[in-house]
C-alpha cells in the first residue's frame, strides 16, 4: 500500500500555482514522503513539472538546485550533465530537454520553462550579481515549494543573502577546476563563499531564527500540506529574500546561533 497518490501532490501544486506565478522553485527530498502509487519514479517527476506548467498556463519557470559538490577538489571536469548530488528532481530537471543549467562546477542551478534563461549564466561566482538567484529575483511572483523537508532546511537562497550582505564569517575561496564544453576541456577559476575554519563544526540553529523573523516579524506565512509521511511547504520566496536582507542588516550573524567570540577576520 502506498503512502500517497501522485494526484495528491498534483492537487497541492495546482492549489498554490496560478497564471501569475513567475518562478516555482522546487526543493526537498521526495523519498521522505514515502511510497506513491506507481513503480515508475518518472511518473511522479513528470507530474510535478506537468502540474506546475498546467496550473500556470505555461507562464511559470521551474527552478531547482543541481549542486555537484562530489567533484570539488578533484580533476573531474564539470559538464552540462554532470549528476547532481541533491536527489532525483534536480537530476531529472537537468536532463529534461530545453532545461538550462548555470555554469558553476559545484553550485549550479537549473531552470525549465518560459524564463529558463535565468540560469544561463557565466559568472564564476555561485551567488551575487548575474547569478541564477540574482536573475530569479528580478521577478515578483516566486514560490518556494519544499517537498518532504521543512522549509528551514531547503532555503539555499540564504547563501545568496550572505553573499550580497558581505557576512564576515565567510571568505571567498578560489577553485581552479576543469570544465568540458563541446568536447573541449579547459581550466577556469570559480569561487565559493566558505566558512572560516573555527566555524565549520559549530552547532547551528538550522535557520530557525531566520524563519521566526520571516513569519513573526515580516508577517509572512508558510503553508503546509500533508503528503504521505511528510508534507509540502509553500511560501513566497521573494518576500523571504527581503525579510532576510532586513534581518541581516540588523544582525549580520543571523545565520549563526549567536555572534562568535573567535573572529579570525578581526584586525
Amino acid at each position: 500500500m502506498s503512502d500517497y497518490k501522485i494526484k495528491d501532490l498534483e492537487q497541492i501544486l495546482t492549489k498554490n500555482i496560478n497564471a501569475h506565478t513567475d518562478i516555482a522553485f522546487v526543493a526537498g527530498d521526495l523519498g521522505v514522503a514515502g511510497s506513491f502509487d506507481s513503480k515508475n519514479k518518472f511518473d511522479l517527476l513528470n507530474a510535478i513539472n506537468a502540474s506546475i506548467f498546467k496550473a500556470s498556463n505555461d507562464n511559470a519557470t521551474i527552478m531547482t538546485q543541481t549542486m555537484s559538490f562530489q567533484i570539488c577538489n578533484t580533476n573531474t571536469p564539470f559538464e552540462r550533465y554532470t549528476p547532481s548530488n541533491l536527489g532525483a528532481f534536480g537530476n531529472f530537471l537537468l536532463n529534461t530537454p530545453n532545461s538550462v543549467r548555470s555554469l558553476h562546477p559545484f553550485a549550479s542551478y537549473t531552470a525549465l520553462g518560459k524564463n529558463a534563461q535565468i540560469c544561463n549564466t557565466s559568472t564564476p561566482h555561485a551567488y551575487g550579481i548575474a547569478s541564477p538567484y540574482h536573475n530569479m529575483l528580478e521577478f515578483d511572483k516566486i514560490l518556494m515549494i519544499s517537498i518532504g523537508m521543512r522549509p528551514n532546511l531547503t532555503c539555499s537562497l540564504i547563501h545568496h543573502v550572505e553573499f550580497v550582505m558581505n557576512v564576515p564569517y565567510r571568505y571567498i575561496k578560489e577553485f581552479y577546476h576543469p570544465i568540458k564544453i563541446n568536447d573541449e576541456i579547459s581550466y577556469k577559476n570559480f569561487y565559493l563563499q566558505v566558512l572560516y575554519e573555527p566555524y565549520r563544526k559549530l552547532t547551528r540553529d538550522e535557520n530557525v531564527k531566520i524563519f521566526k523573523y520571516f513569519t513573526q516579524v515580516y508577517k509572512q506565512s508558510v503553508r503546509e500540506f500533508n503528503l504521505g509521511k511528510s508534507a509540502v511547504f509553500v511560501y513566497d520566496y521573494k518576500a523571504f529574500y527581503k525579510a532576510c536582507v532586513e534581518l541581516f542588516s540588523k544582525d549580520i550573524y543571523a545565520w549563526m546561533k549567536q555572534e562568535p567570540q573567535e573572529k579570525p577576520y578581526r584586525i
